[in-house]
């Protein structure tokens, strides 16, 4: 039988699509539904991740304004640690004598975090520890052209990770956050702060802030016209109707935009 997370999620203020919250308006859209609307005001593979960052687990979803993170490879080896204690703490002996730079505490809850890698080795930057802790600060998910480690931690949390591979090594020794909220280049495509960035099952979709208002507009009307015509098949099939073909839901959380 195959093992469905349930999805971690932080509190969200949003009642209701709102233009003021970005993310609001991207609730229910799937990534198809914003490809086809970049596509429809001319922004032809705009936006397109690399297809090998991918989520780490089936049926995971998000959409959030992005928080970015820049990373290098340190250059710089770890030193030996002489006593099991040290062992145990050494991401905190590495971070005192270098330390990394960190996203603002006073995110809006809703945002998706989004590392550039740097091209570096094999580090599991983002592990079942770290990335839950982000999701506590408010993110709804995490995005890095890079590694993640604890995999199976990550799946059975629910933990909202989407990488290019899965590692195992630690931080110290290997890579440097050296500065956040930057204008970043992740699996191909450009990443600015407040940019919309959503990942489902299909990929990853960057949308530009500038035309975010315009793109959720025209891809909520896509998603309602194929959630129609597939409730009709629903209909003629005798299926019972599920959260994908409820066309209410959607309709009323637009309601006001």
């Amino acid at each position: 039988m195959t093992h469905h997370p349930v999805q971690q999620k932080p509190e969200l203020p949003w009642t209701k699509a709102d233009p003021a919250q970005l993310g609001s308006l991207y609730k229910f859209l799937r990534v198809v539904d914003v490809v086809d609307a970049l596509d429809g005001i001319g922004y032809f593979n705009i936006g397109l991740m690399d297809t090998d960052v991918r989520p780490l687990w089936g049926g995971m979803r998000f959409f959030g304004e992005a928080a970015t993170i820049r990373a290098v490879p340190s250059n710089k080896p770890m030193w030996k640690l002489e006593t099991t204690a040290d062992v145990v703490r050494a991401h905190g002996i590495w971070f005192e004598k270098y330390p990394q730079a960190k996203l603002p505490t006073d995110l809006a809850p809703g945002h998706v975090v989004v590392m550039d890698s740097g091209g570096g080795q094999e580090v599991g930057f983002w592990g079942s520890e770290n990335a839950m802790g982000a999701i506590v600060g408010g993110a709804v998910g995490i995005v890095t052209d890079g590694y993640a480690r604890d995999t199976g931690e990550l799946e059975a949390q629910g933990t909202p990770v989407v990488s290019r591979k899965r590692g195992r090594t630690i931080i110290p020794g290997r890579i440097q956050a050296i500065e956040t909220q930057t204008t970043i280049a992740c699996g191909g495509t450009q990443v600015n702060p407040g940019d919309i960035v959503g990942a489902d099952d299909d990929g990853v979709v960057v949308v530009p802030k500038e035309v975010a208002v315009e793109v959720a507009t025209h891809a909520r009307a896509i998603l309602l016209h194929d959630m129609k015509a597939r409730r009709r098949h629903y209909d003629k099939l005798g299926l019972p109707a599920d959260e994908s073909v409820d066309v209410e839901a959607v309709e009323a959380w637009y309601a006001e935009v």
